[in-house]
């Protein structure tokens, strides 16, 4: 509607015109995004490495139960070394373990976004247009946010086309049932200009949690945390959230604690939060 039209025409009050501009801007400030660049659909999966990926594949492989895979020449990203890795389900999505290799340090490799109506040659043209730097290798996009985080850009379904062999889980006491990963923590040092800049990829902030100290963008049914760090103090993976079935802040304690797993301090209510071998944290909570 132009108003300013509408408001020469006599068809509405100045009064009236004013509530209407008010009552949009609630909307907005309740949580609606101005529109983005992208279709996320899915957290389609977080690629981590580590320092050995045999040993932190047996530390997740022993927290949640679900399948693994094992790949023994993955190339995490085009140009890397293939190395071992591990693939880990975690609902629809899935969790990569993979080793790193120097001068690279343990922590995100990258994160994969499975795109609705995904069509490369299209896309990688809208980013361009819009001043992303996006490289198209084979089927997918890669694109580095501000902070130098990569994210994937791909089709969704990306378990389905896993073909390495499946391992067997390790016997030996109870063990998790995930159900997603709900959440990708990302560190930034200016969370304004970071915030900016997925706002204008994905148009899907949660206004209504935004924050001086995180922001939130959803992915499909997960959601993208922002999370403010002093300049200087490391960017990258903050945390990994994963959902798990029944979940119970005491159970998931006392099983940790039989497993001699650190627990974190200062977890928000209603989760429970450790760190792997390198010290990524993971993050275990109800589906929400």
């Amino acid at each position: 509607m132009d108003l300013t039209h509408t408001l020469r025409r006599g068809l509405v009050s100045r009064r009236q015109a004013l509530a209407f501009m008010a009552a949009m801007a609630a909307v907005r400030g309740a949580g609606a995004a101005e529109p983005g660049m992208l279709q996320p659909a899915t957290l389609d999966h977080v690629n981590i490495r580590v320092s050995n990926a045999a040993r932190s594949a047996q530390f997740y492989m022993a927290l949640f139960d679900t399948p693994v895979l094992r790949n023994p020449a993955l190339r995490a990203r085009p140009n890397v070394p293939p190395g071992e890795a591990y693939f880990l389900k975690m609902g629809e999505g899935y969790l990569v373990v993979s080793q790193a290799f120097s001068p690279d340090i343990p922590g995100l490799d990258h994160y994969s976004v499975g795109m609705r109506n995904y069509e490369q040659g299209t896309l990688a043209a809208r980013l361009k247009d819009n001043g992303f730097a996006g490289e198209a290798r084979s089927a997918d996009i890669w694109v580095r946010d501000l902070d130098a985080s990569i994210i994937q850009l791909r089709t969704t379904g990306g378990w389905a086309r896993q073909s390495a062999a499946p391992m067997p889980r390790p016997s030996g006491g109870p063990s998790l049932l995930p159900l997603s990963m709900s959440r990708i923590g990302i560190r930034s040092a200016d969370l304004a200009r970071a915030g900016d800049f997925y706002g204008r990829l994905y148009g899907t902030e949660l206004a209504s949690a935004a924050s001086n100290r995180s922001r939130m963008f959803s992915l499909g049914d997960s959601v993208l945390e922002l999370v403010s760090v002093p300049a200087g103090s490391g960017v990258g993976i903050d945390h990994i959230r994963v959902a798990v079935k029944d979940f119970n802040a005491e159970t998931v304690r006392r099983m940790l604690r039989e497993r001699a797993i650190d627990l974190s301090d200062g977890a928000a209510p209603g989760l429970v939060r450790i760190s792997d071998p390198d010290g990524i944290g993971i993050e275990i909570a109800a589906a929400s």
